[in-house]
């Protein structure tokens, strides 16, 4: 069995050593910036360097998150002068869910891992193969996948997979939730988030409430716990097991470290596996939330994951605190003691091939009381909190010699010195050749704000991206709406073929481009299901009746490559992040037409990303949250039927969540919609000219989205001055605020 690695996580040095003694391989931490935990006690720059070199005296390895969206400025102003001196101290990896970050680091930071962080959303095999080809060094997985999918991942991606196991889980795929930061403007893509799944809601379906009474927390999940599937994770080919807690205290991060590497040991060593009843109640009283589950690892979902009625992490009331021996690294040492000449010592580390040599002092007669072998051993054995010990240590004196404790002391601590210095030096690298002036000179696209250009965008080109059949074709009537878009997940799989036929022959008639939008995650059973359908849609494609695809996930880009589709017909929608010029270069080099400007930046920011392809939503109900977990499984159990149920929270608003059982998802809508067609804000818009407006229709019904229309053609096109406008409460957004 190929060897797995346990990653424990560390939000200080005191926990980085005592995971480390725990039994960790390598450890995950945050620094000073760019960290999806920006709330956590995270490492300073001279903890780094030194935890660094730590690690690497003990043969482990330090990974760094660096897992945000970041804008245009931290980029190019600040990544670069932030990762250099760990980049030369010998930093293992980075973690990273930015495109641009990725292509940046890639580039400049040549020898250093990538890993493509879960906040990339990567749940199936095409996904997977696209971070692989970019040259992602580890795939870090979403949480949601079952151990069958993950060993197709593994069967069919030659790219090392890493798996969470233990922990704290979102609700929301990670990097795909947009809850706390449009509530409150604390972005969890920016390190932010605010737990605003760990609060209570009301369920309601059709009028109904469905919390008997009780305060329910439906969105929040139970930790994770998959210790006794561990053969499983083997199997299924992951090499990384991650343990989550950065914001944990040290006896947590350490004691489940502990568990974690029994049972690893134990595996590794062969023979019956099975934890036993005390580490089972050790884990508990670690901390849980409400039990634990491995639902996800099993292909399970639903009530049983959710801890329902309280969403508190509890830990035993009382419990020793966890001592762990820390590792030391054996040495060899011969201490030679001569008359007239320095103490010599001589250290050879056998793990890393070094040899080195010190001296100090010089050894006189001994007039009375001279010194004794096991004296000077004694002394030399003292290594203390170095990380290092003598497995053998040799002692050759003359007789009558007398020796210093001092001098036998900096011996001692030269020669670990000078060895520590050996070993680490190995792990150095040459700063970059390019000068960060010069990465700066060569920016594909330039920074700056574009000039009034009010002509630019022409407001008779939308794009109206419809749920359903019914905003489909009330849309496709009008002139202005260029570009219709329908979302392939709110199709029933048994209607796929005859539905996707007639939204073409319906765009054909009325001369409209038709895109289709494709789903929210895109999983490897879904991706099955559209290849079995590809006839049909290749038809409409070679009739001329299909513009193109709106692509979602990573996973999505992967599977449209794999079917041939040209990168010119695919269009980014916004969960495929351009935060900054290299985000849109990445995907503009690859040849993508469109992508969609990022719903947390403010007006200001979306005027200096460039505007070449890019399409801004203008009106729509901004999805909050993308889940495998289901509202309405939750509540009822699965039936599997398409509805629409509504949370409502503390302050009364109630956010419209539905259900895509076609693809088993389910999408949290914000409770208003954003408005950006009204005159204060569309004078803006068009200051920002992008390529295309873009109008997203969800839980309308024909009515609320004939007055959408209404007011835009009002609003925007000066038409129809007597019809009532689309008068209900909205939103901005992020359009005027945006996000730290």
């Amino acid at each position: 069995m190929k060897k797995m690695e346990l990653l424990a996580p560390a939000g200080s040095m005191e926990t980085l050593r005592s995971v480390c003694a725990a039994g960790a391989d390598a450890v995950y931490v945050g620094g000073a910036q760019f960290g999806a935990r920006a709330y956590a006690k995270n490492f300073t720059q001279e903890e780094l360097l030194q935890a660094i070199d730590e690690l690497h005296l003990q043969g482990k390895k330090l990974h760094l998150t660096v897992n945000t969206l970041l804008k245009t400025n931290e980029l190019e102003e600040q990544l670069y002068e932030y990762l250099l001196p760990y980049y030369e101290q010998g930093l293992d990896a980075v973690i990273v869910q930015d495109a641009g970050v990725f292509a940046f680091i890639r580039q400049q930071f040549p020898g250093m891992e990538l890993h493509a962080s879960t906040q990339m959303s990567i749940a199936g095999t095409d996904g997977a193969r696209f971070w692989a080809q970019e040259g992602a060094d580890r795939i870090v997985l979403a949480r949601e996948l079952s151990l069958a999918e993950i060993r197709r991942i593994h069967g069919n991606v030659d790219v090392p997979l890493e798996c969470f196991v233990h922990g704290a889980i979102c609700y929301c795929y990670s990097g795909q939730c947009l809850f706390s930061s449009m509530l409150g403007g604390r972005s969890g893509n920016r390190g932010r988030c605010a737990q605003p799944c760990r609060l209570p809601y009301g369920v309601r379906e059709q009028g109904r409430s469905l919390d008997g009474g009780r305060e329910l927390y439906p969105l929040s999940p139970k930790d994770l716990c998959a210790v006794d599937l561990l053969p499983e994770l083997a199997d299924a080919g992951v090499c990384s097991l991650k343990i989550e807690g950065r914001m944990k205290q040290t006896n947590y991060a350490a004691g489940v470290t502990a568990v974690y590497r029994k049972y690893l040991d134990l595996l590794e060593a062969g023979g019956d596996y099975a934890v036993s009843e005390s580490d089972r109640r050790l884990l508990l009283d670690l901390g849980n939330r409400s039990g634990f589950t491995a639902g996800y690892l099993r292909g399970e979902k639903g009530r049983a994951m959710i801890s329902l009625y309280s969403p508190k992490h509890t830990s035993a009331q009382q419990h020793e605190t966890l001592q762990y021996q820390d590792a030391q690294r054996a040495l060899y040492g011969l201490c030679e003691c001569r008359i007239g000449a320095p103490v010599r010592l001589t250290v050879i580390d056998p793990m890393g091939g070094q040899t080195v040599c010190a001296e100090a002092g010089e050894i006189q007669t001994a007039k009375q009381s001279p010194a004794r072998a096991e004296d000077v051993e004694k002394v030399l054995r003292q290594t203390g909190d170095t990380g290092y010990a003598f497995a053998q240590l040799e002692i050759r004196m003359d007789e009558n010699c007398f020796i210093p404790k001092q001098f036998l002391k900096t011996v001692r601590r030269n020669a670990i010195g000078q060895l520590r210095q050996a070993l680490t030096d190995g792990w150095r690298r040459s700063r970059p050749a390019q000068r960060l002036e010069d990465i700066r000179s060569e920016q594909s696209l330039q920074c700056k704000e574009h000039p009034t250009a009010e002509n630019t965008t022409d407001t008779q080109a939308v794009l109206a991206v419809c749920d359903t059949w019914e905003q489909f074709c009330i849309c496709i009537e009008k002139d202005y709406i260029q570009t219709a878009a329908l979302q392939l997940q709110a199709i029933d799989r048994a209607d796929f073929g005859t539905r996707i036929a007639q939204a073409g022959q319906l765009c054909g008639q009325r001369q409209k481009r038709l895109l289709l939008a494709m789903p929210s995650v895109l999983r490897d059973d879904t991706a099955d299901f559209y290849e079995s359908q590809w006839n049909c849609i290749k038809i409409m494609q070679e009739n001329n009746r299909l513009e193109g695809f709106l692509a979602k996930t990573y996973d999505t880009l992967g599977f449209l490559q794999r079917m041939g589709v040209p990168e010119a017909q695919i269009w980014l929608d916004s969960p495929l992040y351009t935060f900054s010029d290299r985000a849109c270069a990445f995907f503009a080099d690859k040849g993508y037409r469109f992508h969609t400007l990022p719903l947390e930046l403010h007006a200001n920011e979306l005027r200096r990303l460039p505007q070449t392809g890019s399409c801004l939503v203008i009106y729509g109900h901004a999805p909050f949250m993308v889940s495998s977990q289901c509202v309405n499984r939750t509540m009822h159990g699965c039936d599997g039927t398409d509805k629409t149920l509504f949370l409502t929270d503390r302050c009364g608003k109630e956010l419209p969540v539905r259900n895509y059982c076609s693809v088993c998802c389910n999408v949290i809508y914000n409770a208003l919609p954003t408005v950006l067609y009204e005159p204060a804000s569309f004078a803006q818009v068009m200051r920002i000219a992008p390529e295309l407006l873009r109008m997203d229709f969800t839980v309308e019904d024909a009515a609320q989205t004939q007055a959408v229309l209404a007011a835009y053609e009002q609003y925007v096109l000066g038409r129809t001055p007597g019809t009532p406008l689309f008068d209900g409460e909205s939103t901005r957004g992020h359009f005027k605020r945006g996000v730290e």
